[in-house]
């Protein structure tokens, strides 16, 4: 899905990116406990021929669920992109109603990132922006950002002008 028709005319996309795949381990992990739980128990009543078809229906039902849940976030996460255009920073996102957010790159004054250890060993940052005036905007603070490093400074040329070009990633 590429974003241009939130883009305006005069305008160009620089950098578009997914969040960091980390946010769906939690709901992946949930998943797989489930069906493994659901297969391991399955097992146990056919080998010792309890009768307990519609317990083990319920429990089918359940670890559909269950997937069905995991399939919705991994469509979220497929859907959300973060833009960086030649004069805004946009965050769109949704699956049956789309969202759009944006924030002009000028109202930007202060810019910052933060690793934590995981982040650091499998590249993702938290950034946040400040911006002008008192009002509170949801992109002041961007969770699970992909290849912090890049994303910072193709922000920061577009905030504050020419900046050095990222260094390639090895």
């Amino acid at each position: 899905m590429r974003c241009t028709r939130y883009v305006a005319v005069n305008e160009q996309i620089i950098f578009e990116i997914r969040l960091h795949w980390v946010v769906l381990v939690r709901v992946l992990l949930e998943a797989a406990a489930a069906l493994v739980g659901a297969v391991a128990i399955s097992v146990y009543v056919a080998v010792h021929g309890i009768g307990a078809r519609f317990l083990l229906m319920l429990l089918w039902c359940a670890v559909l669920v269950v997937v069905a849940r995991l399939m919705w976030h991994l469509l979220g996460w497929h859907r959300t992109r973060l833009l960086i255009t030649s004069s805004r920073l946009v965050k769109v996102s949704g699956i049956i109603s789309v969202r759009v957010q944006s924030l002009p790159l000028s109202k930007i004054t202060d810019l910052s990132y933060d690793l934590d250890p995981t982040g650091r060993a499998i590249g993702y940052g938290k950034f946040s922006l400040e911006t002008e005036g008192d009002h509170k905007n949801q992109l002041e603070s961007i969770d699970h950002v992909p290849r912090p490093d890049r994303f910072y400074l193709l922000l920061c040329n577009g905030i504050f002008g020419d900046s050095p070009e990222p260094a390639v990633d090895e």
